[in-house]
């Protein structure tokens, strides 16, 4: 005799979706390994090297950038060069002194500092003229009997100088703005080029590799379970089929063989023995 099929378990939620985690990281890394394909060109080369695994044992990938042997001495030079202009920068700057003094105290004006020693080096032009212009002075009085002491000689050569004196007083007023200016220029020019050495000196930033993605998908724990529910429910279905097309074969078979006895007169001997 058949018996009924006992109704299928619930399946266990946790251990389906392990196994579908399992599946879903194994293909992950697989698919991981085959897109980190290492690369040589004519410049350089690009290497995957597996170099450790995770705490949860997911392998940890290194790549590694090389450049050929020509490539590699065009980076040295020009690091090599990067590293003289970031040092002079820092020589431009450091020799200028800043923060040593006040700025107004180092640009001056027409009396201090760059500024007064711009505008004397534009005044000083003019003395060789100034000194000839006195001395054809001093020459041309003494030809006319006037020596120095005397009041027409100091007169004369007094008002030589004063008109001198104009001159350059008339001089630096004009020049006074300009020199100022280029004491500026000459004070900032330390800092300006020093910056920018030091901007030709600054190191570059990384660059990484676009490394293939590690993508796992997280285990679809409803759908996993619902689908080993309905498995489990149609298997559990067919054999209950089984069982009942099997039970209604064996209860059909004393019908049939009663029906034939009956036809064939045991019935009816039957119960005559039973009237006795």
């Amino acid at each position: 005799m058949s018996s009924t099929p006992d109704a299928p378990a619930v399946a266990d939620p946790n251990t389906v979706a392990a196994n579908q985690q399992a599946l879903n990281t194994t293909a992950g890394q697989q698919s991981q390994v085959g897109s980190m394909t290492s690369q040589v060109t004519p410049t350089g080369s690009l290497t995957y090297n597996q170099t450790g695994t995770s705490s949860d044992g997911t392998p940890l990938y290194t790549a590694t950038t090389a450049l050929s042997a020509p490539q590699q001495q065009l980076l040295d030079t020009l690091q090599g060069t990067q590293k003289i202009a970031g040092q002079q920068g820092q020589n431009l700057i450091s020799g200028a002194n800043y923060g040593g003094q006040q700025p107004s105290d180092v640009i001056g004006n027409a009396t201090s500092g760059l500024v007064k020693d711009a505008m004397a080096k534009q005044v000083a032009y003019l003395d060789p003229y100034f000194s000839q212009q006195t001395s054809q002075l001093d020459t041309q009085l003494r030809n006319q009997g006037l020596l120095p002491g005397q009041p027409g000689y100091d007169n004369a050569m007094r008002a030589v100088q004063n008109n001198q004196g104009n001159t350059v007083t008339g001089f630096e007023a004009q020049m006074e703005p300009q020199m100022y200016q280029q004491a500026y220029q000459n004070y900032m020019t330390p800092a300006a080029l020093g910056g920018t050495l030091a901007n030709l000196g600054a190191p570059s930033n990384p660059t990484f590799q676009n490394t293939p993605q590690l993508n796992i998908q997280p285990a679809n724990l409803i759908g996993a379970t619902a689908n080993a529910q309905q498995a489990a429910e149609a298997s559990y279905q067919d054999q209950l089929k089984q069982s009942q097309s099997m039970m209604s074969g064996l209860f059909g078979v004393p019908t049939a063989l009663l029906g034939g006895w009956a036809q064939s007169g045991g019935l009816s001997s039957l119960l005559g023995a039973a009237a006795l």
